[in-house]
């Protein structure tokens, strides 16, 4: 387990999201031969037998939510997993030690728009709005533009990286790629140099966060904020469903034990000083005699 982000790296086995995924699609696919006509007399990765008696949530009762009936017959238990952040001291520390504007401008944008990392990626020079802080994405699930709002400091590195590369004769125009490599051959940047860079930055700091970690991060922090609603930040995210975007609202356990913590230390200032008077009836000595020690 890293000491700084938590994660565990991967063991000998596969793990449980892994192969619950398997099992759905090998599940899917048997199905489709078996409907066919070109499988298997029997799909080898069937439903649960109760499933199997009838239709889903068959004898359902309108007052109560509806139950998962549809899991297969060998697929493991998924633990409900919490979407990782990075912690805003961490943050700072890992935009310390990056080293060019164009990837400063690159984390401020993924962690304010909580864009995802292809999407951004393949953005082109025409689809930046600074005036507005606006940046169009083509959306990884529908295929439709979509502008997002940014931080104005990302804004503020990216102009800044534009100003450096044009000095240096790059290409300039509206199909033009806005990250691009900075070296000759100008060329539209990868996401593989990008995590590479990413990498490189958090080698002093001992953390292995990824890129996807930072749409995570900005996604947290706009469901944390009281004044932003979940639906807007659903938006903004491309989420279908709204329970997708309510994971973000979980709360941090250690902040949950550093604001339980504030809380009694509250209460222990506002109690009085001296002790409260024993109970009608309290002898101290039942105690000892309780305990078995000598009076």
């Amino acid at each position: 387990m890293n000491l700084v982000t938590g994660k565990t790296r991967p063991g000998r086995k596969f793990s449980k999201a892994s192969r619950a995924h398997a099992e759905t699609v090998l599940r899917g696919f048997y199905s489709f031969h078996l409907e066919s006509g070109t499988g298997p007399i029997i799909n080898p990765f069937p439903l649960s037998r109760s499933r199997r008696a009838g239709r889903a949530n068959a004898h359902h009762n309108p007052m109560e939510p509806f139950k998962n009936e549809q899991a297969g017959r060998y697929r493991p238990r998924v633990p409900k997993r919490v979407p990782r952040r990075i912690p805003d001291d961490k943050f700072d520390e890992v935009f310390a030690g990056l080293n060019y504007n164009r990837d400063r401008a690159l984390l401020a944008f993924w962690v304010s728009s909580a864009a995802r990392a292809t999407e951004l990626l393949t953005v082109p020079q025409d689809r930046v709005k600074p005036g507005d802080q606006l940046i169009g994405v083509i959306r990884k699930g529908s295929g439709e533009l979509q502008w997002l709002p940014a931080s104005p400091d990302a804004f503020v590195w990216l102009r800044i990286y534009q100003q450096e590369l044009w000095r240096l004769d790059a290409p300039r125009g509206r199909e033009v790629p806005l990250w691009l490599t900075l070296r000759r051959p100008f060329r539209q940047l990868s996401y593989h140099a990008a995590r590479a860079m990413f990498i490189r930055a958090q080698i002093l700091l001992g953390s292995d966060w990824t890129i996807h970690d930072m749409r995570h991060t900005g996604a947290w922090r706009m469901a944390q904020d009281p004044n932003m609603p979940i639906t807007d930040v659903q938006e903004i995210l491309g989420h279908a469903s709204l329970s997708t975007t309510q994971l973000y609202t979980t709360p941090d356990q250690d902040e949950v034990i550093a604001r339980a913590r504030a809380h009694h230390a509250q209460r222990q200032r506002r109690a009085p000083s001296a002790a409260p008077p024993p109970a009608p009836g309290y002898d101290p000595r039942s105690l000892d005699i309780l305990f078995g020690r000598n009076s």
